[in-house]
């Protein structure tokens, strides 16, 4: 899943309807969202610890699905989103 996915994920459980409000409540800058989106990247292991505490999940199961999606091996992305979603996340 994008960064911006997780994102809009947090926005929709604490009812917020701006990047900016959900920048202040992920402790993280306007601008550093403004890049997730534009850049379709993912979010680095802080901003993922940020996003699994806010939505109430493992941090663990929001890391691996962020270095799943920049690893280029199809058999290591597969085993990263598998331990993922045993996790629960995206369940």
């Amino acid at each position: 899943m994008k960064a911006a996915e997780w994102i809009d994920r947090v926005k929709k459980s604490l009812g917020i309807e701006s990047d900016y409000a959900a920048a202040k409540a992920l402790g993280i800058s306007r601008n550093a969202i403004s890049t997730y989106r534009a850049k379709g990247s993912t979010l680095d292991e802080a901003a993922s610890l940020s996003v699994a505490s806010a939505l109430g999940i493992a941090p663990a199961g929001v890391i691996l699905d962020q270095i799943a999606e920049r690893v280029k091996a199809p058999e290591v992305r597969t085993t990263l989103l598998a331990e993922a979603r045993r996790l629960c996340i995206l369940c």
